[in-house]
C-alpha cells in the first residue's frame, strides 16, 4: 500500500492545478486511483470517434502549435490552453486555417493570443481531435461505448491491486459515459433521423453543438442543394439576417441568422436528454463532495444502474467496490491527507506569491503615482505655457484683426473714391458726347450761316453795284433835272419875257402852247425821277440794315464757336485729368490690396510659427 501511495504521488504532484480547479470532477479519478502507476490496457482500444471529456489529461494531450481539428471539420493550430475570464474551466484557443472563426484571439477586451480577425475561436479541449472525423461523427459527434466498459470482462487477477485497478477503470469509464451520455443520445442515428422528421418551425435547436437558437426556416434554398435549416440564434454569432444572395427566407436582426444542413441541427429539450443531464449533474456534485474511496462505489453503482439491464460487468463492479472499501480505506485516507497537505502547501505558496505580487504592485503603484505627479506637473506647466502662447496669439490675432479692419476701411474709402471718379468719368463722357453733338450741330449751323453770309454778301455786292449804278443814274438824272429846271427857268423867263414882250412883239399862240407842253413834260419827268430816287434810297437803306444784321449774326456765331471750342478743350483736359486720377486710384487700390495680402500672409506665418512653438 505504501508502495502504491508513493507511486501515485508523482502523478498527483504533476497533475496539481490551482485551487479554483481542484474540485473538477474530471480530476478526482486520476488523483484517487492508484492505477496510474500500473499498465493501462484502455488507451489502445480508444476509437478516434469517441468524445474526449475535458479532463486535465485531455487538455494536456494538446500542445501549443499542434495541428488539430475543431469538431472534426475545422483544421487549425493550438495557440492557447488554460483558464479564461469569459467562462470557467479549461479552454483551447485555436487559429483556424480559414476565416470562419469568431474573433482575433481576444474576447471582451482581453487578449489570449494573436491572429487575423475571423480566424480565432475558443472551444473546449473535448471538441478537439488530432485527426479529421468522418461525416457521420462530424455531424452528430457520435460517441462509441466507453472503453472502460469492456475492460472488466477479462478475468480479474487475484489480489488487492487488481481489484483497485478494475475499480479505477470502471470509475473512469463511468465518468466518460456521464460526460458523453447526452451527446451519444443525441447522436444516435435513429434519434437523429427521428429528430429530422420532428423539426418544426419555432423549435429550440443547437447548431454544431455550440450555437443555440430557434428554427425559422425549413426546406430547400437557392444558394445550395439539399434541405437546410434557418436558425435565429440567441447571440450575434451568425452570418446574416435571414437573407442570402438577395433572397429572404426569414426575418431577424443582423448576424443573428444562420443556415445549416438539417443533419447538423439538433433539437433541444426532448425527453431523452433532460433526465440524463440532471443525473449527470447530480453525480458530479456527489463526486465533488466526497473525493474518497467511498465515492468510487457509489459512482460504480450509479454507472451500473444507468446501463439499463444488469450485466456481468455491473456485478463485478459492485463486488470490487465492496472489497475496495474494506481493504484500501486507509490508503485512500492517507492519499487524501497527502493531497490536502499538498493543497495547503500550494495555497501557502500561492499566498506568498500573492504577497510578493501585492508588494510589487504597491511599489509599482508608488512609482506610477510619482510618474503621474510628474506628468501632472509637466502638464500644468505645459498648460501655463500654452495659455501664455494662446494669449500672445490672441493679442496678435486681435492686432491683425484691427489692422484688417483698418485696411478694410481704407479699401472701402478707396472703393468709394474710385466709384465717385468713375461716376465723374461717366458724367464727363456723357457731357463730352453732348458737347461733341452740340459742336457738330454748331459747325453745321456755322456752315449754313457762312453759306447764307456768302449769299448775302453776293447779294449785298449786287445791291451795292445797283446802288452805285442808281447813284450814277441819280446823278445823271439830277444833272438832267437841273438842266430841265434850268430850261424850265429859261422857258419861264422866256414866257415872262414873251408875256412882257407880248405887247411889244406878237408871238404866235402855237409857240406858247408848245413851250407849255414842253414844260409840263419836263415836270412829269422830274417827278418820276424823284420818285425813283426815293425808292432807290429806301432799298439802299434796307440793304444796309440787312448787312449790319448779317454781320452781327456772323460775329455772334463766331463767338459761340470760339466758346464751344474752348469748352471742348476744357472738357478734354478734364477727361484727361479724370483718367489720370482713375489710374492713380487703381494703382493705390492694387497697392493697398497687396499690402493687405502681405499682412495676412505675415499674420498667418506668425500664427503658424507660434502654434508650432
Amino acid at each position: 500500500m505504501d508502495k502504491q501511495g508513493t507511486m501515485s504521488t508523482p502523478a498527483k504532484v504533476s497533475g496539481l492545478k490551482p485551487p479554483s480547479k481542484i474540485s473538477r470532477p474530471s480530476g478526482v479519478p486520476t488523483k484517487t486511483s492508484p492505477s496510474s502507476a500500473a499498465p493501462k490496457p484502455v488507451p489502445p482500444e480508444k476509437s478516434p470517434g469517441s468524445v474526449t471529456s475535458p479532463t486535465q489529461e485531455g487538455s494536456a494531450d494538446f500542445q501549443i502549435g499542434e495541428r488539430v481539428w475543431v469538431n472534426g471539420n475545422k483544421p487549425g493550430y493550438v495557440q492557447f490552453i488554460g483558464g479564461t475570464q469569459f467562462a470557467p474551466g479549461q479552454w483551447a484557443g485555436i487559429v483556424l486555417d480559414e476565416p470562419i472563426g469568431k474573433n482575433d484571439g481576444s474576447v471582451a477586451g482581453v487578449r489570449y493570443f494573436q491572429c487575423e480577425d475571423g480566424k480565432g475561436i475558443f472551444t473546449r479541449p473535448s471538441k478537439l481531435s488530432k485527426t479529421a472525423l468522418p461525416e457521420k461523427e462530424e455531424n452528430g459527434r457520435q460517441a462509441s461505448p466507453a472503453p472502460g466498459a469492456t475492460a472488466p470482462s477479462e478475468p480479474a487477477p487475484a489480489g488487492t491491486t487488481s481489484t483497485v485497478q478494475g475499480t479505477s477503470i470502471k470509475t473512469s469509464a463511468a465518468l466518460n459515459r456521464m460526460s458523453s451520455e447526452s451527446v451519444s443520445n443525441i447522436s444516435d442515428p435513429d434519434s437523429t433521423k427521428k429528430m429530422k422528421r420532428e423539426l418544426r418551425l419555432g423549435d429550440r435547436v443547437l447548431v454544431g453543438g455550440t450555437k443555440a437558437g430557434v428554427v425559422r426556416f425549413l426546406g430547400e434554398t437557392d444558394f445550395a442543394k439539399g434541405d437546410w435549416c434557418g436558425v435565429e440564434l440567441d447571440e450575434p454569432l451568425g452570418k446574416n439576417d435571414g437573407a442570402v444572395a438577395g433572397t429572404r427566407y426569414f426575418q431577424c436582426m443582423p448576424r443573428y441568422g444562420l443556415f445549416a444542413p438539417v443533419h447538423k441541427v439538433t433539437r433541444i429539450g426532448f425527453p431523452c436528454t433532460t433526465p440524463t443531464k440532471a443525473k449527470s449533474s447530480r453525480r458530479r456534485s456527489t463526486l465533488k463532495k466526497s473525493p474518497s474511496a467511498s465515492s468510487i462505489s457509489s459512482l460504480s453503482s450509479a454507472t451500473s444502474s444507468i446501463g439499463g439491464k444488469p450485466s456481468r460487468a455491473g456485478l463485478l463492479t459492485e463486488t470490487s467496490a465492496r472489497y475496495a472499501r474494506k481493504i484500501s480505506g486507509t490508503t485512500a485516507l492517507q492519499e487524501a491527507l497527502k493531497e490536502k497537505q499538498q493543497h495547503i502547501e500550494q495555497l501557502l505558496a500561492e499566498r506568498d506569491l500573492e504577497r510578493c505580487e501585492v508588494a510589487k504592485a504597491t511599489s509599482h503603484a508608488g512609482e506610477v503615482q510619482q510618474e503621474l505627479t510628474l506628468l501632472r506637473k509637466g502638464q500644468d506647466q505645459y498648460a501655463v505655457e500654452m495659455e501664455a502662447k494662446l494669449d500672445q496669439l490672441r493679442s496678435l490675432v486681435e492686432a491683425a484683426d484691427r489692422d484688417k479692419v483698418e485696411l478694410l476701411n481704407q479699401l472701402e474709402e478707396e472703393k468709394r473714391k474710385v466709384e465717385d471718379l468713375q461716376f465723374r468719368v461717366e458724367e464727363a463722357c456723357i457731357t463730352k458726347g453732348d458737347l461733341e453733338t452740340q459742336t457738330r450741330l454748331e459747325h453745321a449751323h456755322i456752315k449754313e450761316l457762312e453759306q447764307s453770309l456768302l449769299f448775302e454778301k453776293t447779294k449785298a455786292e449786287k445791291l451795292q453795284r445797283d446802288l452805285e449804278d442808281t447813284r450814277v443814274a441819280t446823278v445823271s438824272e439830277r444833272s438832267r433835272i437841273m438842266e430841265l429846271e434850268r430850261e424850265v427857268a429859261d422857258l419861264q423867263l422866256r414866257l415872262r419875257a414873251s408875256q412882257q414882250k407880248e405887247d411889244a412883239a406878237s408871238l404866235s399862240q402855237q409857240q406858247i402852247s408848245s413851250l407849255k407842253a414842253q414844260a409840263q413834260s419836263q415836270e412829269k419827268k422830274i417827278s418820276e425821277l424823284s420818285v425813283d430816287v426815293e425808292s432807290k434810297q429806301k432799298e439802299l437803306q434796307s440793304l444796309q440794315q440787312d448787312k449790319s444784321s448779317l454781320e452781327q449774326q456772323l460775329t455772334s456765331l463766331r463767338e459761340t464757336l470760339e466758346t464751344a471750342e474752348e469748352e471742348k478743350r476744357r472738357t478734354a483736359k478734364t477727361m484727361q485729368e479724370l483718367e489720370q486720377s482713375v489710374e492713380q486710384s487703381k494703382k493705390d487700390y492694387e497697392t493697398l490690396k497687396e499690402e493687405g495680402e502681405c499682412r495676412e500672409k505675415e499674420l498667418t506665418q506668425v500664427g503658424v510659427r507660434n502654434f508650432i512653438l
